[in-house]
């Protein structure tokens, strides 16, 4: 039976709301000796030996959490004239490492030494911090972060003591509706502050530590977790006075698309903001993530050194495409499912593949709980694709339906039979095939005016009416308003992509905008979102460009080169 207080206990639950200077407490397990800031004991115990705050690393026993003085971290300032300048925020004890100022280790299993600052993350020894200036500079990341001093309440208005303390939510990060207060950001000049949305159910448990890592590295206002805010609204309305900013995504492919949604609803461009969207992997396929180079998934790298690598990403452009459907509806003829979205980001799909999707769909909303990590869910995937290659439920598809691109017939008759037609806009799809294929000789391209002025020409020609060997030297790109059109035999097919057996898939087309007729029911997905469909019209066109960011390259090579070079 636990000791804690019951207010402490209800405190532990991020929903509750608290003020600035409240901590936020969690139970934990510490893996190395730690001590109590309060009575300055060691912390003793199987289990979770006692509490510590999330945004601040305050540390506790249990019996002790009732005497913590309020001393957490600040989130805003109450006016705007207070002072710009902010002094460190040290937590002593629990810090183990080097000192960043004499670089010699800190002894933090002696007891309560060491001071920690919780907004640069800098180590220091408690002799050392007197040579240290008091002024904090935010560390390797001030770009990314919103200094207290930054965020101030547009709106003072006096309201009853219960709604003031439902003002204040640093834990949900909210610009709270109804509360009568909303913030003003001023941003320091220069910088890009980060406003990161986590989506806790993508990942299995890496949403929910993740989030906590990045409420305690960034501002906590900075930080929404996309369950308890109900959208990525709330954020984007709390950073309406940013004109520069950078979005995370912590998430998978559905979350990006649901964030890249909303932003079309904020409608940037009228006022005036300008918004760049890097991706932190959570999901199964993360088919976007790996096209621009943010990895397949999240392996635990440091927070601090991804942070940095977002400030050297490259800015691209990724092309948006509507898709509408319309049916005939009949009254002997099976309702479909509900379309997920009329926007896909990554690739729309008919077949064999969406069938497997579909299956893995249901038996997830089945049994919850056999879904729990990424692993599970590849495993999942292969079992369903291993039976879809007998059972072949989407035989001869070719037949069934008609395809026309920039207003040109595709001839899928001739060629070998399909079970699968995938549109594509991106070069990922299944979680890292890129059935399009590599160009020989393609890998360099000439990014020259002259080039493209040539290809628009081109443009003008349907490159439908062309045989898949004329796409040989057909490059595909993420931004040149341009989509390309691939078949697939089977199951298999596309396991041999993958894998490398084979080059790509059957190269059909690459145009600017696609019609589709089913004449019977067909599994479909969007972005990894499955249904099942009734016949229908597809009209496929390009909507918008959003801008992404690019990871820089991965240097692991060159520095192995340059160790045998030395």
């Amino acid at each position: 039976m636990t000791t804690i207080p019951l207010l402490v206990l209800l405190g532990l639950d991020t929903n509750v709301i608290k003020d600035d200077g409240n901590h936020v407490w969690r139970l934990k397990h510490f893996n190395k000796p730690a001590y109590c800031n309060l009575c300055l004991n060691m912390l003793v115990g199987f289990g979770k030996q006692g509490l510590t705050c999330t945004f601040c690393k305050y540390t506790v026993h249990e019996r002790c959490v009732q005497r913590a003085p309020a001393s957490c971290i600040g989130t805003y300032v109450k006016s705007k004239k207070t002072s710009q300048s902010m002094n460190h925020h040290w937590i002593e004890g629990n810090c183990p490492g080097k000192c960043d100022k004499c670089k010699k280790s800190i002894k933090s299993y002696n007891g309560v030494t060491g001071l920690h600052c919780c907004w640069c993350q800098i180590t220091l020894h408690n002799k050392c911090a007197s040579h240290v200036k008091p002024e904090c500079t935010f560390g390797d990341i001030r770009d990314h972060i919103l200094p207290p001093t930054t965020i101030c309440p547009a709106v003072l208005e006096r309201q009853p003591t219960v709604v003031n303390k439902r003002q204040l939510n640093r834990t949900d990060s909210a610009m709270l509706e109804g509360s009568g207060l909303q913030f003003q950001i001023t941003p320091n000049p220069g910088t890009h502050p980060l406003l990161v949305f986590i989506n806790p159910k993508s990942g299995g448990k890496q949403g929910t530590r993740i989030l906590r890592k990045f409420q305690y590295l960034l501002n906590p206002r900075q930080v929404f977790n996309l369950a308890k805010t109900g959208g990525p609204m709330t954020g984007f309305q709390f950073y309406k006075d940013v004109p520069v900013f950078r979005v995370l995504c912590a998430g998978g492919d559905g979350t990006i698309g649901w964030v890249l949604e909303t932003m079309d609803k904020m409608n940037f461009q009228q006022s005036g903001q300008e918004a760049q969207v890097a991706i932190l992997p959570l999901g199964t396929g993360n088919d976007l993530s790996r096209c621009l180079r943010w990895g397949g998934g999240y392996e635990g790298e440091n927070l601090i050194k991804f942070l940095q690598k977002i400030e050297r990403a490259t800015p691209v452009q990724l092309d948006r495409w509507n898709i509408e459907f319309s049916t005939n509806e009949r009254e002997d003829e099976e309702k479909g499912d509900p379309i997920p979205s009329n926007i896909f980001n990554n690739y729309f799909s008919i077949g064999v593949d969406a069938s497997i999707a579909h299956r893995f769909h249901m038996m997830r909303e089945k049994h919850p709980e056999k879904f729990s990590s990424r692993m599970k869910n590849k495993l999942w995937y292969f079992e369903f694709g291993t039976s879809e290659t007998f059972s072949a439920t989407c035989k001869n598809l070719h037949d069934k339906i008609d395809i026309m691109c920039d207003g040109v017939s595709l001839d899928l008759a001739s060629g070998p039979s399909l079970e699968c037609i995938a549109i594509l806009n991106i070069p990922s799809i299944y979680g890292g095939s890129n059935l399009w294929g590599d160009n020989p000789g393609g890998r360099k391209r000439s990014k020259s005016s002259k080039s493209q002025k040539k290809r628009e020409k081109e443009r003008d020609f349907s490159s439908n009416s062309m045989s898949s060997s004329d796409f040989n030297f057909t490059i595909q790109e993420i931004g040149d308003k341009q989509i390309e059109v691939v078949g697939l035999e089977n199951a298999f097919h596309a396991a041999q992509v993958r894998t490398g057996l084979r080059a790509s898939g059957r190269r059909l087309a690459q145009c600017s905008s696609v019609t589709i007729r089913t004449r019977q029911r067909f599994p479909m997905q969007i972005d990894g979102e499955p249904w099942m469909q009734p016949p229908c019209t597809i009209h496929v066109t390009h909507k918008n460009q959003v801008t992404m960011l690019m990871a820089p390259p991965n240097n692991n090579k060159l520095k192995l080169f340059n160790l045998f070079k030395k």
